[in-house]
């Protein structure tokens, strides 16, 4: 689950008129939306295993899909799982989609895969386990249970956990071309498997056909990870259709050019997730829109210009993968900031800007990597969030 992706973010002259930081401002109207509605479809989707899964005296009906319209990176094809209210299956409740973390990785010219390392000892991870089919066991026992509950099978006071407690529908989506959720289509650049990327359409496809079979209310995403990118991608696609989910959560990651420096920086570091070798521009490619500096500015750039779907931004500041516990890059040291800080400072920098703003930035203090998935103060930070939306009596996104 260590892996992160880079986003390159082309660094632009600023107009001396112009009294916005400097460090946030990409020129107006840069953002490309040619790309959308996203192209999608649910007419492949098929029921391919029910389950139940038995937590303590109650029960929790879990629906396993698998659309074939969409391939994975090396074998198999997306999959999703629903995982039904807490002892009421069928019933009208809120929708809790789950976006996964896993990194990143791209085939270079070599067809060579490149891939992020473990922050612990620096072996690269599988470029399997996010580019292959994912089978009910490791939806279920890999993300479901395993963000759910202790080593000694105990119920883990996380995010996931609270919702499931509270009567969500939880949706569960993969990440299988390992493209951050993103993926629009596009070709799998060097992959000797041909294919494209579609990490945003098989995600969009899920989300359709769920609410249109499922009695839904209100439609959250959370994202930790790589999945924090794929989470923000998500609302700001529907948005652009006129769908505007009630609110999103990023844990730990986050589209900006800040993400990119560090990254240059920090690259081969003992304790970073990206050694040497791995070129952000080379990952760019593989993503698309997302990562394409040229058609999307970041995510400061999109808050400071109207962009208004909910979204708490999320970290801990020990995370390995925002240089948590490493020496600062020169551009946090200068600003007196902690890395993790610092890459997270032009977000908290524009939601500042904004009176009254639906954005939030929270750090958990003393804590590493994807904190919303077991225990601490994240959780709490989420619950707040998610209480001041629904203060506000929102709309249902899809009714």
């Amino acid at each position: 689950m260590h892996r992160y992706m880079t986003i390159l973010v082309i660094l632009l002259t600023i107009l001396s008129s112009c009294s916005k930081d400097e460090s946030n401002d990409p020129p107006q109207n840069s953002v490309d939306h040619s790309w959308a509605p996203v192209n999608r479809t649910t007419s492949n989707i098929n029921l391919v295993e029910e389950d139940i899964l038995n937590v303590q005296t109650n029960s929790i009906k879990l629906d396993f899909y698998r659309n074939t319209a969409y391939s994975c990176g090396f074998s198999g094809f997306y999959t999703f799982l629903v995982v039904e209210p807490m002892n009421n299956p069928g019933a009208e409740a809120p929708l809790w989609v789950y976006l996964h973390g896993g990194g990143a990785g791209y085939f270079d010219e070599n067809q060579q895969y490149i891939i992020g390392v473990s922050p612990v000892n620096g072996s690269p991870h599988n470029p399997d386990n996010h580019n292959t089919e994912k089978t009910l066991e490791i939806l279920r026992d890999g993300h479901l249970i395993h963000n759910t509950t202790t080593n000694n099978g105990q119920i883990e006071n996380t995010t996931l956990a609270r919702r499931i407690e509270e009567g969500y529908r939880v949706l569960i989506v993969s990440m299988s071309d390992h493209d951050v959720h993103s993926g629009m289509g596009t070709p799998y650049p060097n992959n000797p498997n041909g294919g494209e990327v579609n990490g945003l359409q098989a995600n969009m496809a899920a989300i359709d056909y769920t609410v249109a079979n499922y009695p839904t209310t209100r439609v959250f995403a959370h994202g930790t990870s790589a999945g924090s990118i794929g989470a923000f991608t998500l609302a700001y696609a529907y948005n652009l259709e006129g769908v505007k989910l009630n609110g999103i959560i990023m844990d730990s990651h986050l589209a900006s050019d800040r993400t990119e420096t560090l990254n240059k920086a920090l690259a081969g570091v003992s304790g970073f997730p990206f050694a040497a070798n791995f070129i952000a521009e080379e990952f760019s490619k593989k993503v698309g829109w997302i990562a394409d500096s040229d058609r999307f500015p970041g995510i400061e750039y999109v808050i400071n210009n109207g962009y208004d779907i909910p979204s708490l931004d999320i970290y801990g500041n020990l995370d390995p993968g925002c240089g948590g516990g490493l020496a600062r890059v020169d551009e946090a040291h200068s600003v007196g900031l902690d890395n993790c800080d610092w890459v997270h400072d032009g977000f908290r920098k524009a939601v500042a800007a904004q009176p009254n703003s639906v954005h939030k930035v929270r750090v958990t203090t003393g804590f590493g990597h994807v904190p919303t998935n077991y225990a601490s103060p994240a959780n709490d930070f989420v619950d707040e969030f998610i209480s001041e939306i629904l203060a506000t009596n929102p709309l249902n996104p899809f009714n």
